[in-house]
């Protein structure tokens, strides 16, 4: 993972978070911090190209793949799949016509004794969005929504088996698109890797979205997280995190 570049004051002394998780998509950033184009529509080509990993800092990504990053791309045009992309990243042909795309991206890591990969193995993400060709117009970013997570976790990226534990829930846009306010949001959480899910209940007071956590007596499991959410202009976005925490 990266940072932006920094000026420091002789003497100067700093402290920084890395790794922070869950470890999630996102905007790539430039030099300075700043987000970045990531997916956009020029005529009839649809791309996208994210920061493959963003810590909870949002100052720490990977742009690119590395010796270890997995991954591919899948879009949906109404409901019928069209394209898809080795690749976590791509380009694809798609008609004249005003039309609703999902696209999904799968991220995963391979398996490493690194302690700063162990958590945040694997995410899929499926943006829901309608886009059409606009003559015009050379390139329009796609409206594409960035989960975020505040998830008081430790340096180890684990919780405590208690209860009342507060997320806060929010999205980040890109160069392209700055996101509506969120019109519906939720989480749930799985100790079996999905198969079973608890949901979370959410609060939503002055614009900010909280969930609630319940961990009692699940010392010792991994938490697989799922998270949905829906802005003002009817874009959504669905990410799964595989072991986005554990619970200590």
């Amino acid at each position: 993972m990266g940072d932006h570049e920094r000026t420091y004051q002789a003497g100067q002394r700093s402290a920084e978070e890395w790794y922070g998780g869950p470890l999630r998509p996102a905007a790539p950033r430039d030099a300075d911090g700043n987000l970045m184009l990531a997916a956009e529509r020029q005529g009839n080509l649809i791309g996208i190209q994210t920061g493959l990993w963003l810590d909870t800092s949002g100052d720490h990504w990977s742009y690119g793949g590395s010796f270890g990053d997995l991954g591919y791309l899948r879009l949906k045009r109404n409901g019928e799949q069209i394209a898809t992309s080795a690749w976590p990243y791509a380009a694809f042909s798609v008609p004249d016509e005003d039309s609703a795309y999902e696209l999904t991206q799968n991220l995963e890591k391979i398996p490493s004794s690194d302690r700063n990969w162990l958590r945040s193995t694997a995410v899929t993400t499926t943006w829901s969005f309608r886009s059409h060709r606009e003559p015009d117009v050379y390139s329009r970013g796609l409206p594409i929504l960035f989960p975020a997570y505040d998830i008081p976790v430790d340096g180890l990226n684990t919780l405590s088996a208690r209860s009342g534990i507060r997320v806060g829930l929010s999205v980040e846009g890109h160069a392209g698109y700055t996101p509506g306010a969120i019109k519906a949001a939720s989480l749930s959480y799985s100790y079996d890797d999905g198969i079973t899910w608890t949901q979370a209940p959410t609060e939503q007071q002055d614009g900010k979205w909280t969930a609630v956590l319940d961990h009692t007596g699940a010392s010792g499991k991994q938490v697989t997280m799922k998270a949905t959410f829906t802005d003002a202009d009817g874009n959504a976005v669905t990410q799964t995190i595989k072991r986005a925490y554990d619970v200590r």
